[in-house]
């Protein structure tokens, strides 16, 4: 480009000296291929700096490749356990007052409990109001609770509640900031409510964990609707502590 500006330079300067062009139409003409140098100029950095974008952006891609493929690593590790361990396991802790075919068990870390998903609607529409049929299976669950913690003072209640993924906009109004401060709140509406049947309120615990712990990855009705639940374990307090995974799921 250069090159070809100096030529045009040298062409004008000699139509001038043979007096086929004036001196205004030389400057012009000068003033112009400036210009034109100055757009290539500034073409090429914003050429620079769209490619340099490119790079991050081709980056940050590869980066959240990696991080998606290391979430359905570790929930392709999510631990199982045989169902017969596991039913072994709840009637060791807590008692056989809670049958396997009423009651869904889910075991974390040495505790086990029970999980509640929404296919029985737990909770009033749009808020973290029990349900008549939910306060029905939490009045058998009070019942074994409060004998077993009354029983035995190194055992604890932890609480989980865990959403979907869809927004809660229409609960803003009501304070509620976001996924895991509602699961956090219809865990406690759980609490609360055991609590009020006489399970022992130093011993029972909750934890939110919002959309971020899902059972089900798609987004159909089902799936969100299995993913809205409150699991209940029952444990010593080592058994309690929060692992990396969800409760584990039943190989059958």
């Amino acid at each position: 480009m250069k090159k070809l500006a100096l030529t045009a330079v040298v062409s004008v300067v000699a139509l001038l000296g043979s007096g086929c062009v004036s001196l205004e139409e030389y400057n012009r003409t000068v003033k112009s291929l400036e210009n034109e140098q100055q757009a290539n100029t500034a073409l090429a950095a914003e050429n620079s700096r769209l490619e340099g974008e490119v790079d991050k952006l081709r980056s940050d891609n590869m980066a959240l490749d990696r991080s998606l493929q290391e979430i359905k690593d570790q929930a392709s590790r999510t631990p199982t356990v045989s169902e017969e361990d596991l039913i072994s396991k709840m009637q060791e802790i807590w008692g056989k007052g809670l049958r396997s075919d009423e009651w869904e068990y889910v075991r974390t870390g040495s505790a086990v409990g029970i999980r509640l998903d929404d296919s029985g609607v737990l909770f009033k529409t749009g808020s973290w109001d029990l349900t008549d049929g939910t306060k029905g299976k939490l009045d058998k669950l009070a019942v074994i609770l409060v004998d077993k913690l009354n029983k035995d003072a190194n055992l604890f209640v932890r609480i989980d509640g865990h959403t979907d993924t869809d927004p809660v906009k229409k609960l803003t109004a009501k304070g509620i900031k976001d996924n895991t401060h509602l699961s956090t709140m219809r865990a406690m509406a759980v609490r609360e409510y055991l609590v009020s049947k006489g399970a022992k309120a130093d011993r029972l615990f909750v934890a939110g964990f919002g959309e971020f712990w899902p059972l089900a990855g798609g987004s159909s009705a089902k799936d969100k609707q299995r993913n809205r639940r409150v699991e209940v374990y029952l444990g010593d307090a080592n058994a309690l502590s929060i692992g990396a995974l969800p409760g584990a799921q039943v190989s059958k």
